[in-house]
């Protein structure tokens, strides 16, 4: 429970005693105390604290009294002064175990962790067999992340008392954060039995399930808990994360709404409704909701983070870097927020790949020393068969799924044992097909980096890849503990990691030529028929003709998400259609929202395009998007983040790309692609050359219709072949290996 949300909970009306008009001079202290304690406990606190007092002015030394007015105190929130209260108690008699196990209680409530453990601790050592002070102590600790250290306490509460539940749920809460789910699910299930409908327990319980996945069972028992406590907020939140997990994100919506109709004060509610809305691509109402969370909490970094993640789904990079910038400014070590800073410089054409460069190493130098770092017994022997690992957050509906299946699907089991580490907390359709190819798979959702580093090492694992880079819910830092005597880098970013524990780069000699400089901190290993192959859409429709041939006018078209369409691409672009006056563009993407759509059409009509010559869409008709491509003659690649899957399916669908060779890696994905496809006259390394290329593309219809029918069989025989590159794939782990067992 928040603090927040503890305020805004009424105390129970409790009969109490009469208030003291003054004090019974007939009366002895110890009566007086037990008459003010008896007030305390039925909630008069205004009354017990007046008595207290008059007992202090007749007996000024009296620990009792001071003891129990800090108490009152406490309870009234006025906890500077319970603290001198509390102080003079200590100070009249020294060590008193209660009086310091209390003193942690309230230093802990001002949020001063550091003197709450050491007053605890000293409470502990004057007498340790007190399982509450211990109790205490192991909920500071937990709360300031030391988890070994919280779970030693607990353990020892229950030693002393078995039968403390709250010593036993906040062990389940330290396991729960160790990643020890079922740990966790299991003493919250046996605290059940004692405590049936205990609502908190409840909350923990389906907090548990939402982690190990069971999406549907965690909704059924976070509902229980909000009956059990309609006023919880943290349970209506977990609720909707759980429901939003389960992707039932009209009932998670609706449930927000109802909280922050109820808290219209409670920042958190509205960044869950943000990323809600989010997720169901209302990407205004996201950006508004989380606003205001941030307007309402500013220190709250992950709504700010989230903020961002927004702005760069919009396409609005420049407002994503300044709330990326904003975030580590108050938090540098928050790994993520400086990756996605990474992740938009890549995409800017304006960065220098030097400073780029570096700024991706101090993020390895920052981030990346981690303890421990593994030593390795794996067997050092030549060509023998290898276990891979590979890690992604993108074993889904995800781009980087259709390049890792079909290498998952023509491994030789002879030559490699395949393991795959998967962050995906909402599996679907696609992670089940995975992971039936996968002989050993490992949900890694709710685990830390080093939990899931240690269970790579139990894995046995000689090559670690990774296949996320600086991309969302990567796993870098697993990397950083050298988990596996090898590790790679491949597919899913364009740039290096910054990662000095990371081995070797999985590339190209098209996007990575051998002589130029690397700006890479790990080595570049080639693979010779190009650095990826491509699962071909299964339900993709069926190519058809040109449709310059209806429409009389050649139709360029990009299907590219619009954090990628820069300045310099919205110049490039209408410099082609300058070049070919008759012609005109459509650009689909989901991704568009109404702000984005009327940005880049104003772009475009400043640069002396009229706007009846282009159309910018964020909806299909049709089963498929992939049948926009019916109405494109010839795709426009952007840069310096050129596509890959979008490459790929616009090729698949018979649609030639004029491909840009740029200056990084990251430019030159669409380039290796065509050529790959046998098409190296569509590559072009100069503006100038490129608008050429798109001209030369749209000045022959006749030889549009003929590359429109051989396209498919050009990439089938190129990129789709997964034989062929998957055993030069098994060809480069088995030297990588090999340099290993020889170093």
């Amino acid at each position: 429970m928040t603090k927040s949300s503890k305020k805004r909970r009424l105390p129970r009306r409790k009969r109490r005693p009469a208030a003291p008009s003054q004090v019974d001079s007939q009366a002895s202290t110890g009566q007086l105390i037990a008459n003010a304690l008896q007030l305390q406990k039925a909630g008069d606190l205004e009354s017990a604290k007046t008595l207290y007092c008059q007992i202090l002015h007749r007996e000024p030394l009296n620990p009792d009294a001071w003891h129990l007015l800090g108490m009152t105190l406490h309870g009234a929130d006025q906890h500077r002064e319970a603290i001198e209260c509390l102080q003079k108690a200590d100070a009249i008699v020294p060590n008193h175990p209660e009086v310091l196990a209390n003193l942690g209680v309230v230093y802990r409530s001002m949020g001063n962790p550091d003197q709450a453990r050491c007053v605890l601790e000293k409470s502990i050592a004057a007498d340790p067999n007190s399982a509450a002070a211990r109790i205490n102590l192991g909920t500071v600790l937990l709360e300031s992340s030391l988890l070994d250290a919280a779970e030693a306490q607990f353990q020892r509460a229950l030693e002393i008392d078995p039968h403390a539940a709250n010593a036993a749920m906040n062990l389940g809460n330290v396991w729960q954060k160790q990643g020890r789910l079922r740990d966790a699910e299991g003493i919250y299930r046996q605290l059940l039995e004692r405590n049936a409908g205990n609502a908190k327990l409840l909350t923990n319980l389906g907090e548990s399930l939402r982690k190990q996945g069971k999406r549907s069972e965690a909704v059924a028992v976070l509902k229980q808990a909000l009956s059990a406590d309609p006023q919880s907020i943290e349970t209506a939140l977990n609720l909707a994360r759980a429901l939003k997990h389960s992707s039932r994100h009209g009932e998670a919506e609706e449930l927000l709404r109802q909280v922050v109709r109820q808290y219209p004060e409670l920042a958190k509610a509205y960044h869950y409704l943000g990323i809600t809305l989010l997720d169901l691509g209302d990407l205004d109402a996201a950006r508004e909701e989380v606003t205001r969370s941030v307007e309402l909490d500013p220190s709250d970094v992950y709504a700010i983070s989230s903020l961002g993640t927004i702005y760069l789904e919009m396409g609005r990079n420049d407002a994503a870097l300044e709330s990326f910038r904003k975030v580590i400014d108050k938090d540098p070590m928050m790994s993520e927020a400086h990756g996605s800073i990474l992740y938009i410089m890549s995409a800017d054409p304006t960065t220098d790949q030097a400073e780029l460069f570096e700024e991706h190493r101090r993020w390895g130098q920052i981030h990346g020393n981690l303890e421990p770092r593994f030593e390795h017994r794996n067997v050092k022997q030549v060509n023998r068969p290898l276990r891979i690992g590979y890690v992604s957050p993108d074993f889904r509906n995800h781009a980087v799924a259709k390049f890792i299946r079909p290498v998952l699907q023509s491994h030789d089991p002879q030559r490699v044992e395949v393991f795959a580490y998967a962050e995906v907390p909402v599996p679907d359709e696609m992670t089940v097909e995975l992971k039936s190819l996968v002989p050993h798979w490992r949900n890694t959702d709710g685990l830390s980096n080093l939990q899931v580093a240690q269970q790579i090492v139990a894995d046995e694992i000689d090559i670690l890849v990774d296949l996320a880079g600086h991309t969302s819910r990567n796993r870098l830092l697993v990397f950083a503990h050298r988990p596996a005597p090898v590790q790679m880098t491949w597919l899913g970013y364009p740039n290096t990691t910054g990662l000095s524990t990371i081995d070797y780069r999985l590339t190209c000699q098209t996007q990575n030529p051998i002589g130029e400089p690397s700006y890479h901190v790990e080595e570049l290993l080639r693979i010779p028929g190009g650095s990826f192959c491509f699962s071909a859409p299964s339900d993709a429709p069926d190519v058809q003709s040109a449709p310059v041939a209806r429409n009389g006018h050649i139709t360029f078209g990009s299907l590219h998400r619009p954090f990628k369409i820069s300045e310099s691409v919205r110049d490039l672009w209408s410099a082609v259609l300058t070049a070919v006056p008759d012609s005109r563009m459509l650009i689909f993407h989901t991704g568009f929202n109404a702000k984005a759509i009327s940005d880049l059409r104003q772009s475009l009509i400043e640069r002396g395009i009229a706007s009846d010559r282009f159309e910018i869409r964020n909806e299909y008709d049709g089963d498929s998007y992939l049948e926009t491509y019916h109405e494109i003659d010839i795709a426009l690649d952007v840069s310096p983040w050129a596509g890959g899957t979008t490459t790929l399916e616009a090729l698949w669908m018979g649609v030639p790309v004029a491909a840009y060779f740029g200056n990084s890696r990251s430019s030159r994905s669409t380039a290796a692609i065509v050529k790959n496809a046998g098409h190296a006259d569509w590559v072009a390394d100069s503006d100038q050359q490129y608008v050429r290329v798109a001209t030369d593309l749209a000045g022959d219809t006749d030889a549009l219709e003929q590359i429109r029918r051989g396209l498919r069989d050009d990439v089938r025989q190129s990129v789709v072949d997964a034989d062929r590159f998957t055993r030069e794939l098994e060809q480069t782990f088995q030297l990588a290996w090999n340099r290993w067992c020889e170093s």
